[in-house]
C-alpha cells in the first residue's frame, strides 16, 4: 500500500471503547512499602479502561491496592488543575488526552518521567514513536505514557465496493481516497449509484492537511498550502452537492447507518420509527480511528463481515489516554510501578488486546506479534498489520499549539461558505483577519 505523506489531528472527544469486566478481585489493605509510601494509589482517569488495568494489576500484586476515580472528560480539566494547583498529594496517577496535555505540563502537574527511578528512556525503541512524542512536553521532557494507539484510516463497506467496482481490496479503495479532489469524484459515484460517501461532512476534517502535508504554522508564518485550498472546496461540494447522509458523528442516525438504510433528510431518533416510504441511502465509509473501527464492528448487525479499512490521503490519529505520575503524589514509586505495568509491559499488553477485544496497543513487539490475525468483523484483513503501519506513519511534529483555535477558525469560515453566508474570497478574508487578531505575531496572506 502507498505510504502517504503524514499528519496527526488532536481531537476533543471521549475515547469510546468498551471492555469487559474483570470480575472480583481479592483486595488486601493498603500496608507499608517500607519506603514511606503506601501500596495504595489513587488513580484518576477519564474512561473505565484503567480500572480493568487497575483489577488486573491487583491480581497480579498481592497486596497493592489501586483505586481507579473516573471523570467525565469535560470536568476533568478543572477538577485536576483545582486539585494540583492546591499541591494536593492525591491523585497518584493522572492522565489526559493529547490536547489537553500541554497545558498540564506547563502547569508543572507531570513528573519528569526521563530522571532516576523511572528511566523510562530505555523503553523508548519498544514503543510507537508518535506516542513517545506526544508524551513529551516543550522541552522534550517525557511526562507520560500509553498503553495504546489511536491511528486512523477509512473503513468502508465492501458490499458496495464490489457491486460499485468489482474490487473491495484495501488497495483499490485507497486509490478511490487518495486526496480530497478524488473523493469528491468517488462520492459522485456513488451518490449516482444511491449511495453517500459519508455519513457527514465531518468526516473529511481528518484530511485537512493533504499530500503536502505542513503544520498550520511554521518559522511565524500561516502555512496556507494548496491541499488546505484543496480541502476547503472539497468541504463545501460535499455539503452543498448533498453527497454525504448528513448523519452526523454520535447522532443515532450515524449508529444506525452501519448496520443498515438510513432516511434521508429526516429527524428520527430510532430504526424502528423510519417510515418504508421515506428515500433512505447506505452510508459507504467512515473516516474513524482504531476506536471507531471498533463502534463499526459493534453496531454493523447484519453488515458484520462486509467492512475493510484502508488509507485516506494522510495518516492522522484521534484521541488517547496518556498516563502519568502527579508531582505532588507521596507515592510515586508505586505510582510508576502501576504506570510502568500499564504502558509498558509486553505481557499485559497482550492481556488487554484479548481483553478489551480489540483495542490498539502502543507496544511495537505486541502489535507485530499480533499482525497475522485476522479479523471477521473486517473480511478477514489483518487488522492489526494495517494499524501498525499506520501508526509508524504519524508525525507528532506536524502538531503545534496553535493547531485547535487555527483549526476552528478554518472551520467557521468553511461554514459560513457551505450555508452560502460568504464568498470563499470573503470567508478567507475574514479567518485570516482572525487568526491575526489573536496571533498577532504570526504572518498571514494578505488576500
Amino acid at each position: 500500500m502507498k505510504t502517504k505523506k503524514i499528519l496527526s489531528i488532536l481531537m476533543v472527544g471521549v475515547l469510546a471503547l468498551s471492555s469487559v469486566a474483570c470480575g472480583s478481585t481479592n483486595k488486601e489493605k493498603s500496608v507499608s512499602s517500607g519506603t514511606g509510601e503506601s501500596d495504595k494509589i489513587i488513580v484518576w482517569s477519564l474512561s473505565d479502561d484503567l480500572k480493568e488495568f487497575a483489577n488486573y494489576y491487583e491480581e497480579q500484586n498481592e497486596g497493592k491496592e489501586v483505586e481507579v476515580v473516573v471523570i467525565a472528560p469535560a470536568d476533568y480539566p478543572t477538577k485536576l488543575t483545582t486539585a494540583l494547583r492546591g499541591k494536593a498529594s492525591t491523585p497518584d496517577v493522572i492522565v489526559g488526552e493529547p490536547q489537553m496535555l500541554p497545558d498540564f505540563f506547563k502547569a508543572g502537574f507531570f513528573e519528569d518521567l526521563t530522571q532516576a527511578p523511572y528511566n523510562v528512556g530505555e523503553y523508548e525503541d519498544k514503543i510507537v514513536d508518535y506516542v513517545y512524542d506526544a508524551g513529551k512536553d516543550e522541552d522534550g521532557i517525557l511526562r507520560a505514557l500509553t498503553y495504546q494507539v489511536t491511528p486512523g484510516g477509512i473503513t468502508y463497506r465492501r458490499d458496495i465496493a464490489l457491486e460499485m467496482w468489482g474490487d473491495d481490496s484495501p488497495e483499490f479503495i485507497a486509490e478511490k481516497f487518495k486526496d480530497v479532489n478524488t473523493i469528491i469524484e468517488t462520492a459522485k459515484e456513488l451518490d449516482e449509484a444511491g449511495y453517500k460517501i459519508f455519513s457527514d461532512t465531518g468526516s473529511l476534517r481528518h484530511f485537512v492537511y493533504g499530500e503536502d502535508a505542513e503544520p498550520w504554522v511554521k518559522d511565524g508564518k500561516l502555512m496556507m498550502t494548496q491541499g488546505r485550498l484543496d480541502y476547503f472546496d472539497a468541504a463545501v461540494e460535499l455539503y452543498q452537492s448533498n453527497l454525504v447522509a448528513f448523519a452526523p458523528e454520535w447522532s443515532s442516525a450515524w449508529y444506525a447507518s452501519m448496520g443498515t438504510s438510513i432516511p434521508l433528510n429526516a429527524d428520527w431518533t430510532d430504526v424502528s420509527e423510519i417510515d418504508s416510504s421515506v428515500t433512505t441511502t447506505d452510508v459507504f465509509a467512515y473516516a474513524l480511528p482504531t476506536w471507531g473501527s471498533l463502534i463499526v464492528r459493534d453496531n454493523a448487525g447484519d453488515n458484520y463481515g462486509k467492512f475493510g479499512i484502508t488509507t485516506g490521503p494522510n495518516a492522522y490519529f484521534q484521541g488517547g489516554t496518556f498516563i502519568g505520575i502527579s508531582s505532588y503524589s507521596k507515592n510515586k514509586e508505586s505510582a510508576w510501578d502501576f504506570v510502568k505495568f500499564c504502558t509498558v509491559n509486553e505481557d499485559v499488553a497482550q492481556w488487554w488486546i484479548e481483553k478489551s477485544e480489540g483495542d490498539v496497543v502502543s507496544l511495537v513487539s505486541v502489535l507485530e506479534a499480533n499482525k497475522d490475525l485476522e479479523n471477521e468483523a473486517f473480511g478477514g484483513q489483518k487488522t492489526y498489520e494495517f494499524w501498525l503501519e499506520q501508526a509508524q506513519n504519524v508525525d507528532y511534529s506536524l502538531i503545534t499549539g496553535y493547531d485547535t483555535q487555527i483549526g476552528d477558525y478554518y472551520g467557521q469560515a468553511i461554514e459560513s461558505v457551505q450555508r452560502g453566508e460568504k464568498t470563499k474570497e470573503e470567508a478567507l478574508k475574514e479567518f485570516y483577519k482572525n487568526v491575526k487578531t489573536i496571533y498577532p505575531e504570526l504572518e498571514v496572506p494578505n488576500n
